[in-house]
Protein backbone atom coordinates (compact mmCIF):
# COMPACT_ATOMS: atom_id res chain seq x y z
CA UNK A 1 0.00 0.00 0.00
CA UNK A 2 3.01 2.24 -0.08
CA UNK A 3 3.36 2.13 -3.24
CA UNK A 4 1.14 4.85 -5.48
CA UNK A 5 0.72 3.14 -8.12
CA UNK A 6 -0.49 0.17 -6.84
CA UNK A 7 -2.88 2.47 -4.70
CA UNK A 8 -4.85 3.12 -7.86
CA UNK A 9 -5.17 -0.23 -8.68
CA UNK A 10 -7.25 -0.99 -5.56
CA UNK A 11 -10.01 0.57 -6.43
CA UNK A 12 -10.25 -0.82 -9.66
CA UNK A 13 -9.93 -4.31 -7.81
CA UNK A 14 -12.79 -3.77 -5.54
CA UNK A 15 -14.93 -2.66 -8.30
CA UNK A 16 -13.99 -5.43 -10.78
CA UNK A 17 -15.07 -7.95 -7.53
CA UNK A 18 -18.41 -6.61 -6.56
CA UNK A 19 -19.37 -6.72 -10.36
CA UNK A 20 -18.45 -10.51 -10.64
CA UNK A 21 -20.16 -11.28 -7.28
CA UNK A 22 -23.38 -9.93 -8.96
CA UNK A 23 -23.09 -11.98 -11.70
CA UNK A 24 -22.15 -14.90 -9.41
CA UNK A 25 -25.65 -14.66 -8.34
CA UNK A 26 -26.96 -14.51 -11.65
CA UNK A 27 -25.10 -17.25 -13.05
CA UNK A 28 -26.56 -19.85 -10.23
CA UNK A 29 -29.74 -18.57 -10.06
CA UNK A 30 -29.71 -19.87 -14.04
CA UNK A 31 -28.05 -22.92 -13.40
CA UNK A 32 -30.72 -23.93 -11.11
CA UNK A 33 -33.76 -22.26 -13.54
CA UNK A 34 -32.14 -24.47 -16.30
CA UNK A 35 -31.79 -27.88 -14.52
CA UNK A 36 -35.64 -27.21 -12.92
CA UNK A 37 -36.97 -26.47 -16.34
CA UNK A 38 -35.95 -29.55 -17.36
CA UNK A 39 -34.06 -32.15 -15.23
CA UNK A 40 -31.47 -33.16 -17.70
CA UNK A 41 -27.67 -32.85 -17.33
CA UNK A 42 -27.25 -32.31 -21.26
CA UNK A 43 -29.25 -28.55 -21.32
CA UNK A 44 -26.75 -27.99 -18.36
CA UNK A 45 -24.30 -28.86 -20.24
CA UNK A 46 -25.38 -26.71 -23.57
CA UNK A 47 -25.36 -23.70 -21.80
CA UNK A 48 -21.75 -23.93 -20.59
CA UNK A 49 -20.84 -24.51 -24.12
CA UNK A 50 -22.42 -21.37 -24.82
CA UNK A 51 -19.98 -19.54 -22.18
CA UNK A 52 -17.08 -21.32 -23.53
CA UNK A 53 -17.54 -20.78 -27.91
CA UNK A 54 -16.86 -16.80 -27.67
CA UNK A 55 -13.50 -17.21 -26.26
CA UNK A 56 -12.91 -19.83 -28.70
CA UNK A 57 -14.12 -18.23 -31.60
CA UNK A 58 -12.98 -14.93 -31.67
CA UNK A 59 -10.05 -14.54 -29.33
CA UNK A 60 -8.50 -13.21 -32.74
CA UNK A 61 -10.51 -10.42 -32.39
CA UNK A 62 -10.62 -9.48 -28.41
CA UNK A 63 -6.58 -9.82 -28.97
CA UNK A 64 -6.29 -7.21 -31.44
CA UNK A 65 -8.85 -4.80 -29.96
CA UNK A 66 -7.25 -5.08 -27.00
CA UNK A 67 -3.97 -3.79 -28.38
CA UNK A 68 -5.05 -1.87 -30.83
CA UNK A 69 -7.64 0.19 -29.57
CA UNK A 70 -8.29 1.88 -25.86
CA UNK A 71 -8.61 -0.49 -23.46
CA UNK A 72 -10.67 1.51 -21.07
CA UNK A 73 -13.21 2.09 -23.51
CA UNK A 74 -13.08 -1.74 -24.42
CA UNK A 75 -14.10 -2.37 -20.68
CA UNK A 76 -16.59 -0.22 -20.16
CA UNK A 77 -18.55 -0.85 -23.30
CA UNK A 78 -18.58 -4.55 -22.85
CA UNK A 79 -19.87 -4.28 -19.38
CA UNK A 80 -22.68 -1.56 -20.22
CA UNK A 81 -23.93 -4.05 -22.95
CA UNK A 82 -23.62 -7.09 -20.49
CA UNK A 83 -26.03 -4.69 -18.12
CA UNK A 84 -28.55 -3.94 -21.04
CA UNK A 85 -28.44 -8.22 -21.57
CA UNK A 86 -29.49 -8.63 -18.34
CA UNK A 87 -32.41 -6.14 -18.51
CA UNK A 88 -33.50 -7.93 -21.76
CA UNK A 89 -33.76 -11.26 -19.31
CA UNK A 90 -35.63 -9.69 -16.93
CA UNK A 91 -38.31 -8.53 -19.32
CA UNK A 92 -38.60 -11.70 -20.92
CA UNK A 93 -38.75 -13.57 -17.19
CA UNK A 94 -41.50 -10.88 -16.56
CA UNK A 95 -43.52 -11.76 -19.82
CA UNK A 96 -43.00 -15.39 -19.32
CA UNK A 97 -40.85 -15.19 -22.52
CA UNK A 98 -37.72 -16.83 -21.38
CA UNK A 99 -37.07 -20.41 -23.20
CA UNK A 100 -34.28 -22.29 -22.97
CA UNK A 101 -33.04 -21.50 -26.84
CA UNK A 102 -32.80 -17.60 -25.43
CA UNK A 103 -31.24 -18.41 -22.49
CA UNK A 104 -28.62 -19.63 -24.79
CA UNK A 105 -28.60 -17.07 -26.97
CA UNK A 106 -28.01 -14.19 -24.18
CA UNK A 107 -25.34 -16.42 -22.28
CA UNK A 108 -23.73 -16.43 -25.96
CA UNK A 109 -23.67 -12.20 -26.21
CA UNK A 110 -22.55 -11.93 -22.88
CA UNK A 111 -19.48 -14.45 -22.80
CA UNK A 112 -18.72 -12.62 -26.09
CA UNK A 113 -18.65 -9.22 -24.22
CA UNK A 114 -16.53 -11.12 -21.83
CA UNK A 115 -13.95 -12.38 -24.07
CA UNK A 116 -12.90 -9.15 -25.82
CA UNK A 117 -13.25 -7.32 -22.08
CA UNK A 118 -10.83 -10.44 -20.83
CA UNK A 119 -7.44 -9.72 -22.42
CA UNK A 120 -8.48 -5.53 -22.27
CA UNK A 121 -8.25 -5.79 -18.47
CA UNK A 122 -5.15 -8.24 -18.04
CA UNK A 123 -3.18 -6.64 -20.33
CA UNK A 124 -3.59 -3.48 -18.53
CA UNK A 125 -2.32 -4.88 -14.81
CA UNK A 126 1.35 -4.67 -15.39
CA UNK A 127 1.13 -0.74 -16.66
CA UNK A 128 -1.33 -0.27 -13.75
CA UNK A 129 0.65 -1.57 -10.99
CA UNK A 130 4.32 -1.87 -12.08
CA UNK A 131 6.59 -4.53 -12.63
CA UNK A 132 7.05 -5.12 -9.23
CA UNK A 133 3.63 -5.76 -8.32
CA UNK A 134 2.16 -7.91 -11.10
CA UNK A 135 2.18 -11.11 -9.61
CA UNK A 136 0.87 -9.94 -6.33
CA UNK A 137 -2.41 -7.87 -8.57
CA UNK A 138 -2.92 -11.10 -10.23
CA UNK A 139 -3.17 -13.12 -6.99
CA UNK A 140 -5.29 -10.21 -5.60
CA UNK A 141 -7.49 -11.05 -9.24
CA UNK A 142 -7.96 -14.39 -8.28
CA UNK A 143 -8.88 -14.08 -4.46
CA UNK A 144 -11.33 -12.05 -5.42
CA UNK A 145 -13.04 -14.27 -7.78
CA UNK A 146 -12.57 -16.75 -4.97
CA UNK A 147 -14.57 -15.22 -2.48
CA UNK A 148 -17.13 -14.61 -4.89
CA UNK A 149 -17.41 -18.42 -6.06
CA UNK A 150 -17.55 -18.58 -1.61
CA UNK A 151 -20.44 -15.95 -1.10
CA UNK A 152 -22.60 -16.20 -4.44
CA UNK A 153 -23.76 -19.90 -4.76
CA UNK A 154 -24.88 -19.49 -0.38
CA UNK A 155 -26.21 -16.40 -0.83
CA UNK A 156 -28.19 -16.86 -4.13
CA UNK A 157 -29.15 -20.48 -3.05
CA UNK A 158 -30.32 -18.88 -0.23
CA UNK A 159 -32.40 -15.90 -2.11
CA UNK A 160 -33.28 -18.35 -4.79
CA UNK A 161 -36.79 -19.54 -3.33
CA UNK A 162 -37.80 -16.10 -2.16
CA UNK A 163 -36.83 -13.86 -4.87
CA UNK A 164 -36.51 -16.40 -7.76
CA UNK A 165 -34.29 -15.74 -11.03
CA UNK A 166 -35.47 -12.45 -11.85
CA UNK A 167 -34.45 -11.17 -7.98
CA UNK A 168 -31.11 -12.32 -8.58
CA UNK A 169 -30.29 -10.78 -12.26
CA UNK A 170 -31.57 -7.38 -10.77
CA UNK A 171 -29.01 -7.65 -7.93
CA UNK A 172 -26.62 -8.20 -11.01
CA UNK A 173 -27.33 -5.27 -13.11
CA UNK A 174 -26.99 -3.14 -10.32
CA UNK A 175 -23.69 -4.37 -9.53
CA UNK A 176 -22.64 -3.40 -13.27
CA UNK A 177 -22.72 0.21 -12.16
CA UNK A 178 -20.00 -0.10 -9.66
CA UNK A 179 -17.35 -1.90 -11.92
CA UNK A 180 -17.80 0.76 -14.78
CA UNK A 181 -17.65 3.44 -12.40
CA UNK A 182 -14.72 2.10 -10.70
CA UNK A 183 -13.04 1.94 -14.03
CA UNK A 184 -13.86 5.33 -15.77
CA UNK A 185 -12.71 6.89 -12.93
CA UNK A 186 -9.24 4.98 -13.35
CA UNK A 187 -6.41 6.51 -15.52
CA UNK A 188 -5.46 2.99 -17.58
CA UNK A 189 -2.30 3.68 -19.50
CA UNK A 190 -1.28 2.00 -22.89
CA UNK A 191 1.38 1.84 -25.40
CA UNK A 192 0.42 2.12 -28.74
CA UNK A 193 1.42 0.16 -31.70
CA UNK A 194 2.89 1.72 -34.38
CA UNK A 195 4.15 0.51 -37.77
CA UNK A 196 4.16 0.80 -41.84
CA UNK A 197 0.67 0.59 -43.32
CA UNK A 198 -1.04 0.53 -40.18
CA UNK A 199 -4.15 2.65 -41.34
CA UNK A 200 -4.56 0.06 -44.35
CA UNK A 201 -5.88 -3.24 -43.22
CA UNK A 202 -9.35 -3.94 -41.99
CA UNK A 203 -9.52 -5.26 -38.33
CA UNK A 204 -10.27 -8.13 -40.08
CA UNK A 205 -6.87 -8.69 -41.35
CA UNK A 206 -5.31 -7.00 -38.30
CA UNK A 207 -7.29 -10.28 -36.18
CA UNK A 208 -5.51 -12.84 -38.24
CA UNK A 209 -2.27 -11.37 -38.27
CA UNK A 210 -2.10 -11.04 -35.03
CA UNK A 211 -3.28 -14.41 -33.97
CA UNK A 212 -0.28 -15.76 -36.39
CA UNK A 213 2.12 -13.45 -34.83
CA UNK A 214 0.77 -14.11 -31.54
CA UNK A 215 1.13 -18.36 -32.17
CA UNK A 216 4.33 -18.08 -33.88
CA UNK A 217 5.26 -16.14 -30.64
CA UNK A 218 3.92 -19.02 -28.47
CA UNK A 219 5.91 -21.66 -30.40
CA UNK A 220 9.01 -20.39 -30.09
CA UNK A 221 8.75 -20.49 -26.49
CA UNK A 222 8.58 -24.37 -26.29
CA UNK A 223 8.33 -25.15 -22.41
CA UNK A 224 5.69 -22.51 -22.42
CA UNK A 225 3.75 -23.55 -25.25
CA UNK A 226 3.97 -27.60 -23.80
CA UNK A 227 2.72 -26.22 -20.52
CA UNK A 228 0.11 -24.49 -21.57
CA UNK A 229 -1.30 -27.75 -23.71
CA UNK A 230 -1.14 -29.74 -20.62
CA UNK A 231 -3.39 -27.26 -19.24
CA UNK A 232 -5.48 -27.23 -21.56
CA UNK A 233 -5.96 -30.71 -21.57
CA UNK A 234 -6.48 -30.33 -17.90
CA UNK A 235 -9.02 -27.83 -17.85
CA UNK A 236 -11.16 -30.42 -20.00
CA UNK A 237 -11.32 -32.72 -17.87
CA UNK A 238 -11.91 -30.26 -15.08
CA UNK A 239 -14.99 -28.78 -17.01
CA UNK A 240 -16.40 -31.89 -17.67
CA UNK A 241 -16.94 -32.34 -13.83
CA UNK A 242 -17.84 -28.51 -13.54
CA UNK A 243 -20.62 -28.88 -15.81
CA UNK A 244 -21.93 -32.41 -14.04
CA UNK A 245 -21.65 -30.99 -10.20
CA UNK A 246 -24.88 -29.09 -11.01
CA UNK A 247 -26.67 -32.35 -11.71
CA UNK A 248 -25.38 -34.72 -9.48
CA UNK A 249 -26.05 -32.32 -6.52
CA UNK A 250 -29.38 -31.24 -7.70
CA UNK A 251 -30.76 -34.94 -8.51
CA UNK A 252 -30.76 -35.49 -5.16
CA UNK A 253 -30.90 -32.28 -3.09
CA UNK A 254 -32.10 -28.64 -3.34
CA UNK A 255 -30.32 -25.37 -4.67
CA UNK A 256 -29.64 -24.12 -0.76
CA UNK A 257 -27.49 -27.62 -0.80
CA UNK A 258 -25.93 -26.68 -4.07
CA UNK A 259 -25.40 -23.50 -3.11
CA UNK A 260 -23.78 -24.72 0.27
CA UNK A 261 -21.60 -26.81 -2.03
CA UNK A 262 -20.12 -24.43 -4.39
CA UNK A 263 -19.54 -22.13 -1.34
CA UNK A 264 -17.34 -24.90 0.41
CA UNK A 265 -15.13 -25.07 -3.05
CA UNK A 266 -15.61 -21.18 -2.99
CA UNK A 267 -13.50 -21.24 0.50
CA UNK A 268 -10.98 -23.20 -1.19
CA UNK A 269 -10.11 -20.98 -4.05
CA UNK A 270 -10.59 -18.02 -1.25
CA UNK A 271 -7.53 -19.79 0.63
CA UNK A 272 -5.53 -20.44 -2.67
CA UNK A 273 -6.12 -17.20 -3.99
CA UNK A 274 -4.88 -15.41 -0.23
CA UNK A 275 -1.95 -17.41 -0.99
CA UNK A 276 -1.25 -16.89 -4.36
CA UNK A 277 -1.81 -13.19 -3.30
CA UNK A 278 1.25 -12.94 -1.31
CA UNK A 279 3.28 -15.77 -2.33
CA UNK A 280 2.95 -16.09 -5.96
CA UNK A 281 6.04 -18.63 -6.70
CA UNK A 282 7.04 -18.71 -10.44
CA UNK A 283 10.08 -20.89 -10.15
CA UNK A 284 9.01 -24.80 -8.98
CA UNK A 285 6.85 -25.79 -11.34
CA UNK A 286 7.51 -29.74 -10.35
CA UNK A 287 6.48 -28.57 -6.61
CA UNK A 288 3.52 -26.91 -8.95
CA UNK A 289 2.44 -29.99 -10.85
CA UNK A 290 2.87 -32.56 -7.48
CA UNK A 291 0.34 -30.06 -5.34
CA UNK A 292 -2.32 -30.26 -8.43
CA UNK A 293 -2.33 -33.60 -7.89
CA UNK A 294 -4.50 -33.03 -5.18
CA UNK A 295 -7.11 -32.01 -7.28
CA UNK A 296 -7.48 -35.06 -9.06
CA UNK A 297 -8.09 -36.84 -5.47
CA UNK A 298 -10.70 -34.50 -4.58
CA UNK A 299 -12.25 -35.17 -7.97
CA UNK A 300 -12.32 -39.03 -6.85
CA UNK A 301 -13.25 -38.10 -3.55
CA UNK A 302 -15.94 -35.87 -4.67
CA UNK A 303 -17.59 -39.24 -6.72
CA UNK A 304 -17.18 -41.65 -4.50
CA UNK A 305 -20.14 -41.17 -2.57
CA UNK A 306 -23.86 -39.79 -3.36
CA UNK A 307 -23.31 -37.48 0.03
CA UNK A 308 -23.18 -33.94 -0.23
CA UNK A 309 -20.26 -33.42 2.58
CA UNK A 310 -18.40 -35.99 0.53
CA UNK A 311 -18.82 -34.39 -2.51
CA UNK A 312 -17.79 -30.66 -1.10
CA UNK A 313 -14.64 -31.85 0.81
CA UNK A 314 -13.75 -33.42 -3.00
CA UNK A 315 -14.46 -30.19 -4.68
CA UNK A 316 -12.32 -28.09 -1.82
CA UNK A 317 -9.21 -30.20 -2.41
CA UNK A 318 -10.02 -29.78 -6.19
CA UNK A 319 -9.87 -26.06 -6.31
CA UNK A 320 -7.70 -25.58 -3.52
CA UNK A 321 -4.62 -24.87 -5.62
CA UNK A 322 -6.53 -23.25 -8.82
CA UNK A 323 -5.99 -19.61 -7.91
CA UNK A 324 -2.36 -20.71 -7.68
CA UNK A 325 -1.72 -22.25 -11.00
CA UNK A 326 -4.06 -19.28 -11.98
CA UNK A 327 -1.71 -16.87 -10.71
CA UNK A 328 1.30 -18.92 -12.00
CA UNK A 329 0.36 -18.70 -15.69
CA UNK A 330 -0.67 -15.17 -15.47
CA UNK A 331 2.20 -13.73 -14.13
CA UNK A 332 4.85 -15.85 -16.28
CA UNK A 333 2.95 -14.10 -19.49
CA UNK A 334 2.97 -10.67 -18.25
CA UNK A 335 6.63 -10.94 -17.41
CA UNK A 336 7.39 -12.86 -20.62
CA UNK A 337 5.16 -10.95 -23.17
CA UNK A 338 6.17 -7.37 -24.28
CA UNK A 339 3.39 -4.84 -23.48
CA UNK A 340 2.62 -3.99 -26.56
CA UNK A 341 1.89 -7.81 -27.37
CA UNK A 342 0.23 -8.84 -24.30
CA UNK A 343 -3.61 -8.52 -25.48
CA UNK A 344 -2.83 -10.68 -28.33
CA UNK A 345 -0.91 -13.26 -26.87
CA UNK A 346 -3.18 -13.28 -23.88
CA UNK A 347 -6.17 -13.76 -26.10
CA UNK A 348 -4.22 -16.74 -28.05
CA UNK A 349 -3.38 -18.90 -25.08
CA UNK A 350 -7.14 -18.13 -23.66
CA UNK A 351 -8.21 -19.75 -26.94
CA UNK A 352 -5.78 -22.47 -26.29
CA UNK A 353 -6.73 -23.14 -22.88
CA UNK A 354 -10.40 -23.52 -23.56
CA UNK A 355 -9.98 -24.83 -27.69
CA UNK A 356 -11.24 -28.42 -26.46
CA UNK A 357 -14.05 -26.95 -23.72
CA UNK A 358 -16.63 -27.18 -26.07
CA UNK A 359 -15.43 -30.88 -26.98
CA UNK A 360 -16.21 -31.46 -22.74
CA UNK A 361 -19.35 -29.63 -22.79
CA UNK A 362 -20.80 -31.69 -26.09
CA UNK A 363 -19.81 -35.02 -24.45
CA UNK A 364 -20.65 -34.31 -20.78
CA UNK A 365 -24.11 -34.31 -20.74
CA UNK A 366 -25.11 -37.29 -23.48
CA UNK A 367 -22.32 -39.38 -21.41
CA UNK A 368 -23.80 -38.73 -17.89
CA UNK A 369 -27.86 -38.78 -19.34
CA UNK A 370 -27.53 -41.95 -22.16
CA UNK A 371 -24.21 -44.04 -21.20
CA UNK A 372 -23.33 -43.77 -17.32
CA UNK A 373 -26.51 -42.77 -15.57
CA UNK A 374 -28.05 -45.96 -16.98
CA UNK A 375 -25.21 -48.42 -16.27
CA UNK A 376 -25.39 -47.00 -12.64
CA UNK A 377 -28.94 -47.66 -12.07
CA UNK A 378 -29.72 -50.79 -9.67
CA UNK A 379 -29.97 -53.06 -12.68
CA UNK A 380 -27.44 -51.30 -14.69
CA UNK A 381 -24.38 -53.06 -15.91
CA UNK A 382 -22.09 -51.67 -13.70
CA UNK A 383 -24.83 -51.03 -10.87
CA UNK A 384 -24.93 -54.85 -9.95
CA UNK A 385 -21.37 -55.09 -9.87
CA UNK A 386 -18.49 -53.75 -7.76
CA UNK A 387 -18.77 -49.83 -9.00
CA UNK A 388 -22.39 -49.93 -7.65
CA UNK A 389 -21.32 -51.50 -4.48
CA UNK A 390 -18.38 -48.82 -4.29
CA UNK A 391 -20.49 -46.02 -5.35
CA UNK A 392 -23.53 -47.03 -4.93
CA UNK A 393 -26.97 -46.58 -7.10
CA UNK A 394 -29.60 -44.35 -8.10
CA UNK A 395 -29.61 -40.79 -9.52
CA UNK A 396 -26.43 -39.17 -10.03
CA UNK A 397 -24.32 -42.10 -9.34
CA UNK A 398 -23.64 -42.21 -13.48
CA UNK A 399 -21.90 -38.98 -12.59
CA UNK A 400 -20.18 -39.76 -9.79
CA UNK A 401 -18.52 -42.69 -11.36
CA UNK A 402 -17.06 -39.81 -14.22
CA UNK A 403 -15.83 -37.81 -11.53
CA UNK A 404 -13.72 -40.76 -10.30
CA UNK A 405 -12.33 -41.65 -14.09
CA UNK A 406 -11.40 -37.94 -14.51
CA UNK A 407 -9.85 -37.47 -10.84
CA UNK A 408 -7.78 -40.50 -11.65
CA UNK A 409 -6.83 -39.56 -14.76
CA UNK A 410 -6.30 -35.98 -13.94
CA UNK A 411 -3.96 -37.16 -11.00
CA UNK A 412 -1.77 -39.36 -13.55
CA UNK A 413 -1.49 -36.07 -15.61
CA UNK A 414 -0.10 -34.15 -13.03
CA UNK A 415 2.22 -36.76 -11.49
CA UNK A 416 3.82 -37.52 -15.21
CA UNK A 417 4.38 -33.62 -15.86
CA UNK A 418 5.90 -33.43 -12.12
CA UNK A 419 8.60 -36.34 -13.14
CA UNK A 420 8.86 -34.26 -16.26
CA UNK A 421 9.63 -31.10 -14.70
CA UNK A 422 12.05 -32.23 -12.18
CA UNK A 423 14.41 -34.41 -14.65
CA UNK A 424 14.12 -31.91 -17.72
CA UNK A 425 14.60 -29.07 -15.54
CA UNK A 426 11.70 -26.96 -17.42
CA UNK A 427 11.55 -24.15 -15.08
CA UNK A 428 15.12 -23.54 -15.88
CA UNK A 429 14.26 -23.43 -19.52
CA UNK A 430 11.43 -21.18 -18.96
CA UNK A 431 13.29 -18.88 -17.30
CA UNK A 432 16.02 -18.93 -19.84
CA UNK A 433 13.59 -17.90 -22.64
CA UNK A 434 11.96 -15.27 -20.67
CA UNK A 435 15.59 -13.36 -20.12
CA UNK A 436 15.85 -14.25 -24.15
CA UNK A 437 13.06 -12.22 -24.90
Amino acid sequence: MKDKQFKKFIPVWLGQFVSILGSGLSSFGLSVWIFYSTGAATPFALSFLCSMLPAVLFAPFAGSFADRRSRKKIIIVTDSLDALLKIVMVLLLTTGSLRLWTVYLILFLSSTLSTFQGPAFNASIPMMVGEGNIGRANGMLQFSQAAQNMIAPILAGALYPFIGLRGLIIIDFATFAVGIATIAMTAIPQERISGDGEQKRSMLGFAFGDSAEAFRFLKKKRALFSYIIVFAFMNFIANICMILIGPMVLGSYDSAIYGTVQTVYGVAMLLGGLVASVLPDRKNKAAMFGVLTLSGVGLVVAGWSPRWVPIAAGMFLFFLMVPYANTLLQTILHTSVEKTMLGRVGAMVNALLKIVSPIACIAAGPLADKVFEPLMQADGALGGGLAGRLLGVGAGRGSGMIFVICGVLLAAICLIMCVRASAKGVPAEIRQENAET
